[in-house]
């Protein structure tokens, strides 16, 4: 069994042992290291823990993934985050902010551990990390709050001052806790000056040129004051990379966190938290109208040696290839058009900062939690040959980027390849456009290079999720019809499926084409018949009658 834990305490101090000769007994004593220490009287804090997310961490799962979630104790309060475990990430966005009223230097410790989540068993301690608050707290280099790079005071803006003191209420303290003098501050507007441990700061030096947000900042000597701090070394806005270690593995990272801490002293003055969740994906629905298809490759030829291709447009998107949806089948085109008037109605999560598609898929059929996946909003339009007794023939296909989509032309004459070279300046995001309509091409670069292969008349309309429930509109041409209405297509008679319609293809392939051919040579087979017939009975009629008459 381990020993138990004894410990009553902790030092936290410094020894220093002097050189002293006999020459130098006589001289006074070296000055004190800590001479201007604080009170060490117990204060109340309030500590805010931001934990961004974890980088690299040590795989433990079956497959080199790892299911974390955090622990945090500040003092003697703890935070278990085991209820918001996430799947399979070595790099996981956490997103949390732990809070903790605590009072230094008794609760100078926060220990914050990245956990595996198992389950069966217990969880597995990936590694941990310790943070010193009373250090922090207490360092002359202003730790407790990171400083911003400007001194914003509308609360607007989100880059709005977030201390509980200004600057100028800083500096002082910060030249109180290094043994200086108080600063004193000289001058208006651009002859403003400061003057800190003998050393002279001008504003004009550190605002030389016009500000970003001028009409945001706050007064000329807390400005002054908040570059000087930067130029004496205090701890500006960032965030840690802290290595974690675990005891089973001393000495080797086991990953690394993103994080700051922010300590304000606890009273009616504290600045409101920071909200720094995940970002939030938001619903959408694409919704396309395949209407026609113009100059299509003819694939295949019929019993009269024509040429034909059964069109169909297969549509889906980029790592959703699973849930693609078809138009029906264009049977027997031959000029390479195809009619459709098809409707598609694609439901999908947006996050829009990053422009990704954000997916939540079981990778195989034993995985029992849905894994996260981020794709590019990229449309694969496809048009095929339908094939009754074998696959379907992929005839041209192309991709487009609904942020970044080339605008396709009004005519399908227009419509070629080059439309893909268009310049980025000149593409449309869909989410700008909310709705477009015209001619893309489809090609076949599976030799190489790119063939035309057809051409897609396509509408393309982007909803939120809130739009598309006010304006309800069903798959293909299925109810509610609306949004727009969309009519059956107006095929040619040609266009039909030859194995539920055996006398009307023999009626448009054979009958249309050489019924007068038909009609002649069934009149022509009629008289040999009928001339057979008589040549056949004519000497039995004639003999009957020659007998008839010689017996009579």
């Amino acid at each position: 069994p381990e020993p138990e834990d004894h410990t009553v305490g902790r030092f936290k101090g410094s020894f220093k042992i002097y050189r002293i000769t006999e020459e130098q007994q006589q001289v006074e004593e070296p000055v004190l290291m800590f001479s201007n220490l604080p009170s060490n009287a117990s204060q109340d804090v309030i500590v805010r823990i931001y934990v961004i997310a974890a980088i690299n961490l040590t795989p433990l799962d079956y497959g080199g993934t790892v299911d974390p979630f955090l622990w945090c104790s500040i003092g003697k309060q703890k935070f278990d985050e085991s209820a918001y475990y996430q799947t399979k990430k070595i790099n996981p966005e956490f997103g949390k902010m732990f809070e903790a009223r605590c009072s230094l230097p008794r609760d100078s410790q926060c220990i914050i551990k990245v956990y595996d989540h198992d389950l069966i068993g217990a969880n597995d301690l990936i590694g941990q990390t310790t943070i010193d608050l009373e250090d922090r707290f207490l360092s002359w280099k202003r730790a407790n709050c990171g400083l911003s790079k400007q001194f914003i005071v509308d609360k607007d803006d989100k880059d709005v001052w977030r201390d509980h003191l200004k600057p100028i209420a800083i500096l002082k303290r910060v030249c109180v806790l290094r043994g200086w003098s108080q600063p004193v501050f000289k001058g208006k507007g651009t002859t403003l000056r400061c003057y800190v441990n003998g050393s002279e700061y001008k504003l004009k030096y550190f605002e030389s040129t016009k500000k970003e947000k001028d009409g945001k900042l706050g007064s000329d000597e807390h400005r002054l004051a908040l570059y000087v701090l930067h130029e004496l070394g205090a701890v500006p806005e960032h965030f840690e990379s802290r290595t974690l270690f675990n005891d089973d593995c001393p000495g080797i990272p086991q990953g690394k966190l993103h994080l700051w801490v922010d300590i304000f002293p606890y009273d009616r003055n504290l600045p409101p938290p920071i909200d720094i969740r995940p970002r939030q994906t938001e619903p959408f629905v694409l919704r396309l109208i395949v209407w026609n298809t113009h100059d299509v490759i003819l694939a295949d030829e019929n019993i009269m040696g024509e040429k034909m291709s059964d069109i169909f447009v297969k549509i889906y998107m980029e790592g959703l290839e699973k849930y693609n949806q078809e138009t029906d089948v264009h049977f027997r085109s031959l000029t390479g058009e195809g009619n459709f008037n098809w409707r598609m109605c694609y439901d999908f999560d947006y996050l829009k900062p990053e422009q990704k598609v954000v997916s939540f898929q079981r990778k195989n059929f034993f995985s029992l939690d849905k894994e996260e996946e981020k794709l590019e909003p990229i449309l694969h339009v496809q048009v095929y040959d339908y094939d009754t007794f074998s696959s379907n023939d992929l005839i041209g296909w192309c991709y487009l980027s609904l942020v970044n989509l080339p605008p396709p032309t009004k005519t399908s004459k227009e419509c070629k390849l080059d439309i893909f070279d268009t310049p980025t300046k000149d593409r449309i995001s869909i989410f700008d456009k909310k709705k477009i309509r015209g001619f893309w091409p489809v090609f076949d670069d599976s030799m190489g290079e790119k063939e035309l292969t057809g051409k897609v008349d396509l509408e393309i309309e982007i909803l939120t999720g809130e739009e598309a429930e006010e304006k309800p509109a069903g798959q293909g041409r299925n109810s509610p019809n609306q949004y727009p209405t969309l009519d059956p297509p107006n095929r040619p008679m040609t266009s039909f499926n030859f194995l539920f319609n055996p006398l009307k293809i023999f009626k448009i392939l054979i009958w249309d084409k050489m019924k007068w051919k038909i009609l002649t040579g069934f009149i022509i087979l009629l008289v040999i018949v009928l001339l057979g017939l008589f040549i056949y009975t004519s000497p039995g009629a004639i003999t009957s009658v020659v007998t008839e008459i010689i017996l009579k």
